[in-house]
């Protein structure tokens, strides 16, 4: 996915993580978040995550709304993957539609004393 002009940086929790199914070590884990974005998307993106997979890779959903800074709220669906790079560490990388625009969203999944935490940025997809 080619990435052109950075948007924003986002920072928050996820929260109510919940393990739904495991098959043949697969698992679909799903947990909801609150971020706050910065730049020009600045607001506050709430919304749901979708693991599916292991706990070294997968496949990810994003179902969410964003309530930003200007007043408006965008509703926004992205699917992507996502990969382990050090113990308790996941980075992320998807494609999103929001409104009518096309974007990338990449970032990390961390997990610190019992806290799951994501932070990255939101760029144009060209």
């Amino acid at each position: 996915m080619p990435v052109g002009k950075e948007l924003g940086k986002y920072k928050g929790t996820l929260t109510s993580v919940r393990v739904c199914e495991s098959n043949g070590g697969d698992e679909i884990v799903e947990a909801t978040y609150t971020a706050k974005m910065s730049g020009q998307m600045s607001g506050t993106a709430v919304g749901t995550m979708t693991f599916t997979g292991s706990n070294e890779r997968g496949m990810l959903g994003d179902l969410g709304a964003g309530y930003l800074d200007s007043g408006g709220v965008e509703s926004y669906k992205g699917h992507g993957a996502y990969w382990a790079n050090s113990q308790g560490s996941w980075e992320t990388r998807g494609a999103v539609v929001m409104g009518d625009q096309m974007l990338v969203v990449e970032g990390q999944v961390t997990m610190s004393e019992g806290t799951f935490s994501i932070s990255g940025t939101v760029s144009e997809l060209t």
